[in-house]
């Protein structure tokens, strides 16, 4: 499992060994809890190879689909030649959500108790991209009322099942209270848990 900040800043490559650009960004689904799509910020050159429009200052962006990645580590490998780049580009890449929309929203428990904001989201790329956790950087009380030790360096952080959420908007409203949540924190896969 990968944090997003872990995806961000990799090259795209496609199955020829060629450089397509650089992720910027992912686009995701919220009802879904998928990553759909890659944000990517293209090389110059490789504009005519997605169909982009070649811009005079800055790179051009493309969405491609999460769906048509072979592998991912040191940089993300595409299942295709660079031959093949325009038919795998997410049209609908801008109707997702991007990650920076969803970071730092705030969260709340079912019972209206402010938890603290979206820090990181967890994706798991061996199956099919999904968000099973979003990473929360806990607000002072929250961390009182979890019973969580303070540290004096650092926040802490802790995964929230997206299974726990139930509505989106400005923000995350969870469809569990407090004391639900402490309980779901001492069941966590250890991987997951950061503090």
């Amino acid at each position: 499992m990968l944090g997003l900040e872990e995806i961000i800043g990799l090259e795209l490559i496609s199955s020829d060994a060629r450089v397509i650009g650089t992720i910027e960004g992912v686009g995701m689904d919220l009802v879904g809890w998928k990553v759909r799509a890659l944000k990517v910020g293209l090389r110059r050159g490789m504009e005519d190879a997605a169909g982009a429009r070649k811009r005079v200052f800055g790179v051009s962006k493309i969405y491609v689909k999460t769906g048509e990645m072979q592998s991912v580590s040191d940089a993300v490998i595409m299942r295709r030649p660079l031959s093949a780049l325009g038919e795998i580009i997410e049209p609908d890449g801008d109707n997702l959500t991007p990650a920076g929309a969803f970071m730092g929203m705030r969260v709340i428990c079912a019972n209206a108790a402010f938890v603290g904001n979206v820090d990181n989201v967890f994706i798991d790329t061996d199956r099919e991209w999904s968000i099973p956790y979003v990473q929360v950087k806990l607000d002072r009380d929250a961390m009182d009322q979890l019973a969580l030790q303070r540290t004096f360096m650092a926040s802490s952080l802790i995964p929230i099942r997206t299974s726990d959420v139930e509505a989106i908007g400005e923000m995350v409203i969870l469809r569990i209270n407090m004391d639900e949540l402490r309980a779901s924190l001492g069941r966590q896969e250890p991987q997951a848990v950061q503090a």
